[in-house]
């Protein structure tokens, strides 16, 4: 039943512009990111080597579709959720037999797929410079995971707005403001008057920081597996008191 709804969603995607428009906008963005990138590293004055444009490209590539994400992706979750209580199809998907964690776990899985699809565009781009300059993948895939992982986090939140309301709009408002407020927490040391560390912990932005250095800890790991665990176990309790 799970795969069912991830393959609705996805069909939903690409039956639509809306699939197709999100890559080629995505596309076009990192492409003309990735130029001013090599421009820097062209040239009898360009900065460092191989490491530095390893890190230039990880940098730039994958924080720049992190960005992206983080404008598309809850979004993309809140409406397909919220759109639901407004369509009126949700009635129909409640008489039928699908838990709510068969409802949100398809659709977090068909948004999934999308997202991989943006996430891998920094990798075949710079998969591009095999031969003509010192790439290290391994790091490239290391941020692509990184990127990937953010983006599964994002679109937990979507839908965990999208169970609050109805609106999607209000729903997309109320994600923003969930993950900005958490990617901020890394600054509350400033704001104390001694380090707080749990709440650095808490901000998936510092996370996020040592993937695209091409560093996977189990903490990073563990990190955006709890936190999109606990959003996705909120929207399921959520939903179920709504059909209640």
């Amino acid at each position: 039943m799970i795969a069912l709804m991830a393959r609705r969603e996805w069909g939903l995607a690409f039956k639509t512009p809306l699939g197709w428009s999100l890559l080629a906008l995505s596309l076009s963005i990192l492409a003309w990111v990735f130029l001013r990138v090599l421009d820097q590293f062209t040239g009898l004055e360009a900065p460092g080597g191989g490491a530095g444009l390893n890190l230039e490209l990880t940098h730039n590539l994958c924080g720049t579709a992190a960005v992206l994400m983080l404008l598309v992706a809850p979004v993309l979750a809140a409406r397909s959720l919220s759109g639901e209580w407004r369509a009126g199809t949700f009635e129909l998907i409640g008489a039928s037999p699908v838990a709510a964690h068969q409802l949100l776990l398809g659709k977090l899985l068909g948004l999934a797929g999308l997202m991989l699809l943006v996430a891998l565009l920094p990798l075949g781009l710079a998969a591009t410079l095999i031969g003509a300059a010192p790439v290290d993948l391994g790091m490239m895939a290391a941020a692509v995971l990184g990127l990937w992982l953010t983006c599964l986090l994002f679109g937990a939140a979507g839908l965990f707005a999208g169970t609050l309301t109805s609106q999607p709009a209000l729903a997309a408002l109320i994600a923003y403001a969930l993950l900005v407020g958490l990617s901020q927490l890394s600054r509350a040391d400033a704001l104390v008057a001694q380090s707080v560390s749990w709440l650095d912990w808490l901000s998936w932005s510092q996370h996020l920081f040592w993937f695209l250095a091409g560093v996977v800890r189990v903490s990073d790991l563990a990190y955006f597996a709890l936190m999109t665990g606990l959003l996705m176990t909120l929207a399921q309790r959520f939903l179920v008191n709504r059909r209640l």
